[in-house]
């Protein structure tokens, strides 16, 4: 057992919950936190609009209710796109604010995505020429800073997310935003499954950059599925809808050496487990199973 002291929650996005159009079918959230909490999970994230109530009296009763502690929300932002800068950052500091409302501690930003990069997602060059060019890092880094500062005057601390068919996935990429972003405002969140979708090592990641991270998501990856997905060119929307994520220890990461690194490096935030899934899409999805599964992973893992 790896001793190391955190708490363990989940996210709506291991029950099929997404921010992207037509990602799948959409439990009822009142569903979704039932079934966090009878697989043993202490906290979720906001999930994506819209999907938990946006009264604040009644989501704080939905969680009260069921004692799940609200630990953060994913957010991501336009990075590639400095036209719509502005609304980036309203949107952005509008979640941090409901989160400091509800006494969540982080906001996770990750650039957002685009066809462009689906469709190299687990294979962007590493010769920069399908990233952002020197003007755009200059801007995007400035945005996370700008952002992760006016955050931190409400009490949030933020993490940034790197994420498959985004503009910060590959390897190269997270070094560049983690070196050219301010580290006492910009932290990491360590997501193990993308980093591995993007061709990542997240064990290393995580001795490398450990006292960054502020924030993980634990997932599982099938390096099967991975693969096959990357020779035929699918795309990460559709590698998920084949079932590239899998409950944690079903899969091929290195996912112990990671929590070795993280409890080394003094890590004492909040461990979320995830899945990706696309409900009615991804085959044998059964979120109520798979996140029990995780949960005893991290229980035999950690002592959780």
């Amino acid at each position: 057992m790896i001793d190391i002291g955190i708490k363990v929650a989940t996210a709506p996005i291991s029950w099929g919950a997404c921010e992207i159009p037509g990602w799948g079918d959409l439990l009822p959230y009142e569903r979704v936190l039932d079934e966090m909490v009878a697989s043993g999970y202490a906290g979720t994230e906001l999930g994506p609009p819209g999907f938990l109530p946006e009264d604040r009296d009644a989501l704080q009763a939905a969680l009260t209710s069921r004692d799940l502690a609200l630990v953060g929300a994913f957010h991501p932002i336009p990075l590639h796109d400095p036209e719509r800068r502005r609304e980036a950052t309203s949107a952005a500091l509008a979640t941090a604010r409901r989160l400091a409302e509800l006494g969540a501690p982080v906001l996770v930003l990750a650039a957002d995505g685009d066809a462009r990069r689906d469709a190299i997602a687990g294979r962007v060059p590493a010769d920069g020429s399908a990233s952002l060019d020197e003007d755009g890092w200059e801007y995007a880094c400035t945005l996370v800073d700008r952002i992760a500062r006016n955050a931190a005057e409400l009490g949030v601390r933020t993490a940034f997310h790197p994420h498959a068919a985004s503009y910060v996935e590959a390897p190269h990429e997270i070094e560049r935003l983690l070196v050219a972003t301010d580290p006492t405002l910009v932290g990491l969140c360590l997501d193990t499954g993308h980093v591995g979708y993007g061709g990542g090592d997240p064990a290393a990641l995580a001795r490398a950059h450990g006292r960054r991270v502020r924030h993980v998501h634990l997932k599982d990856l099938h390096r099967t599925v991975h693969a096959s997905a990357i020779a035929r060119g699918v795309g990460f929307r559709d590698a998920v809808g084949e079932g590239v994520f899998a409950p944690l220890g079903d899969g091929d990461l290195d996912l112990c050496g990671t929590l070795v690194a993280l409890r080394d490096s003094g890590f004492d935030g909040w461990l979320v487990v995830e899945q990706d899934v696309r409900l009615g899409i991804t085959p044998g999805a059964a979120p109520l199973d798979d996140a029990c599964r995780s949960h005893a992973f991290v229980r035999e893992a950690i002592g959780a």
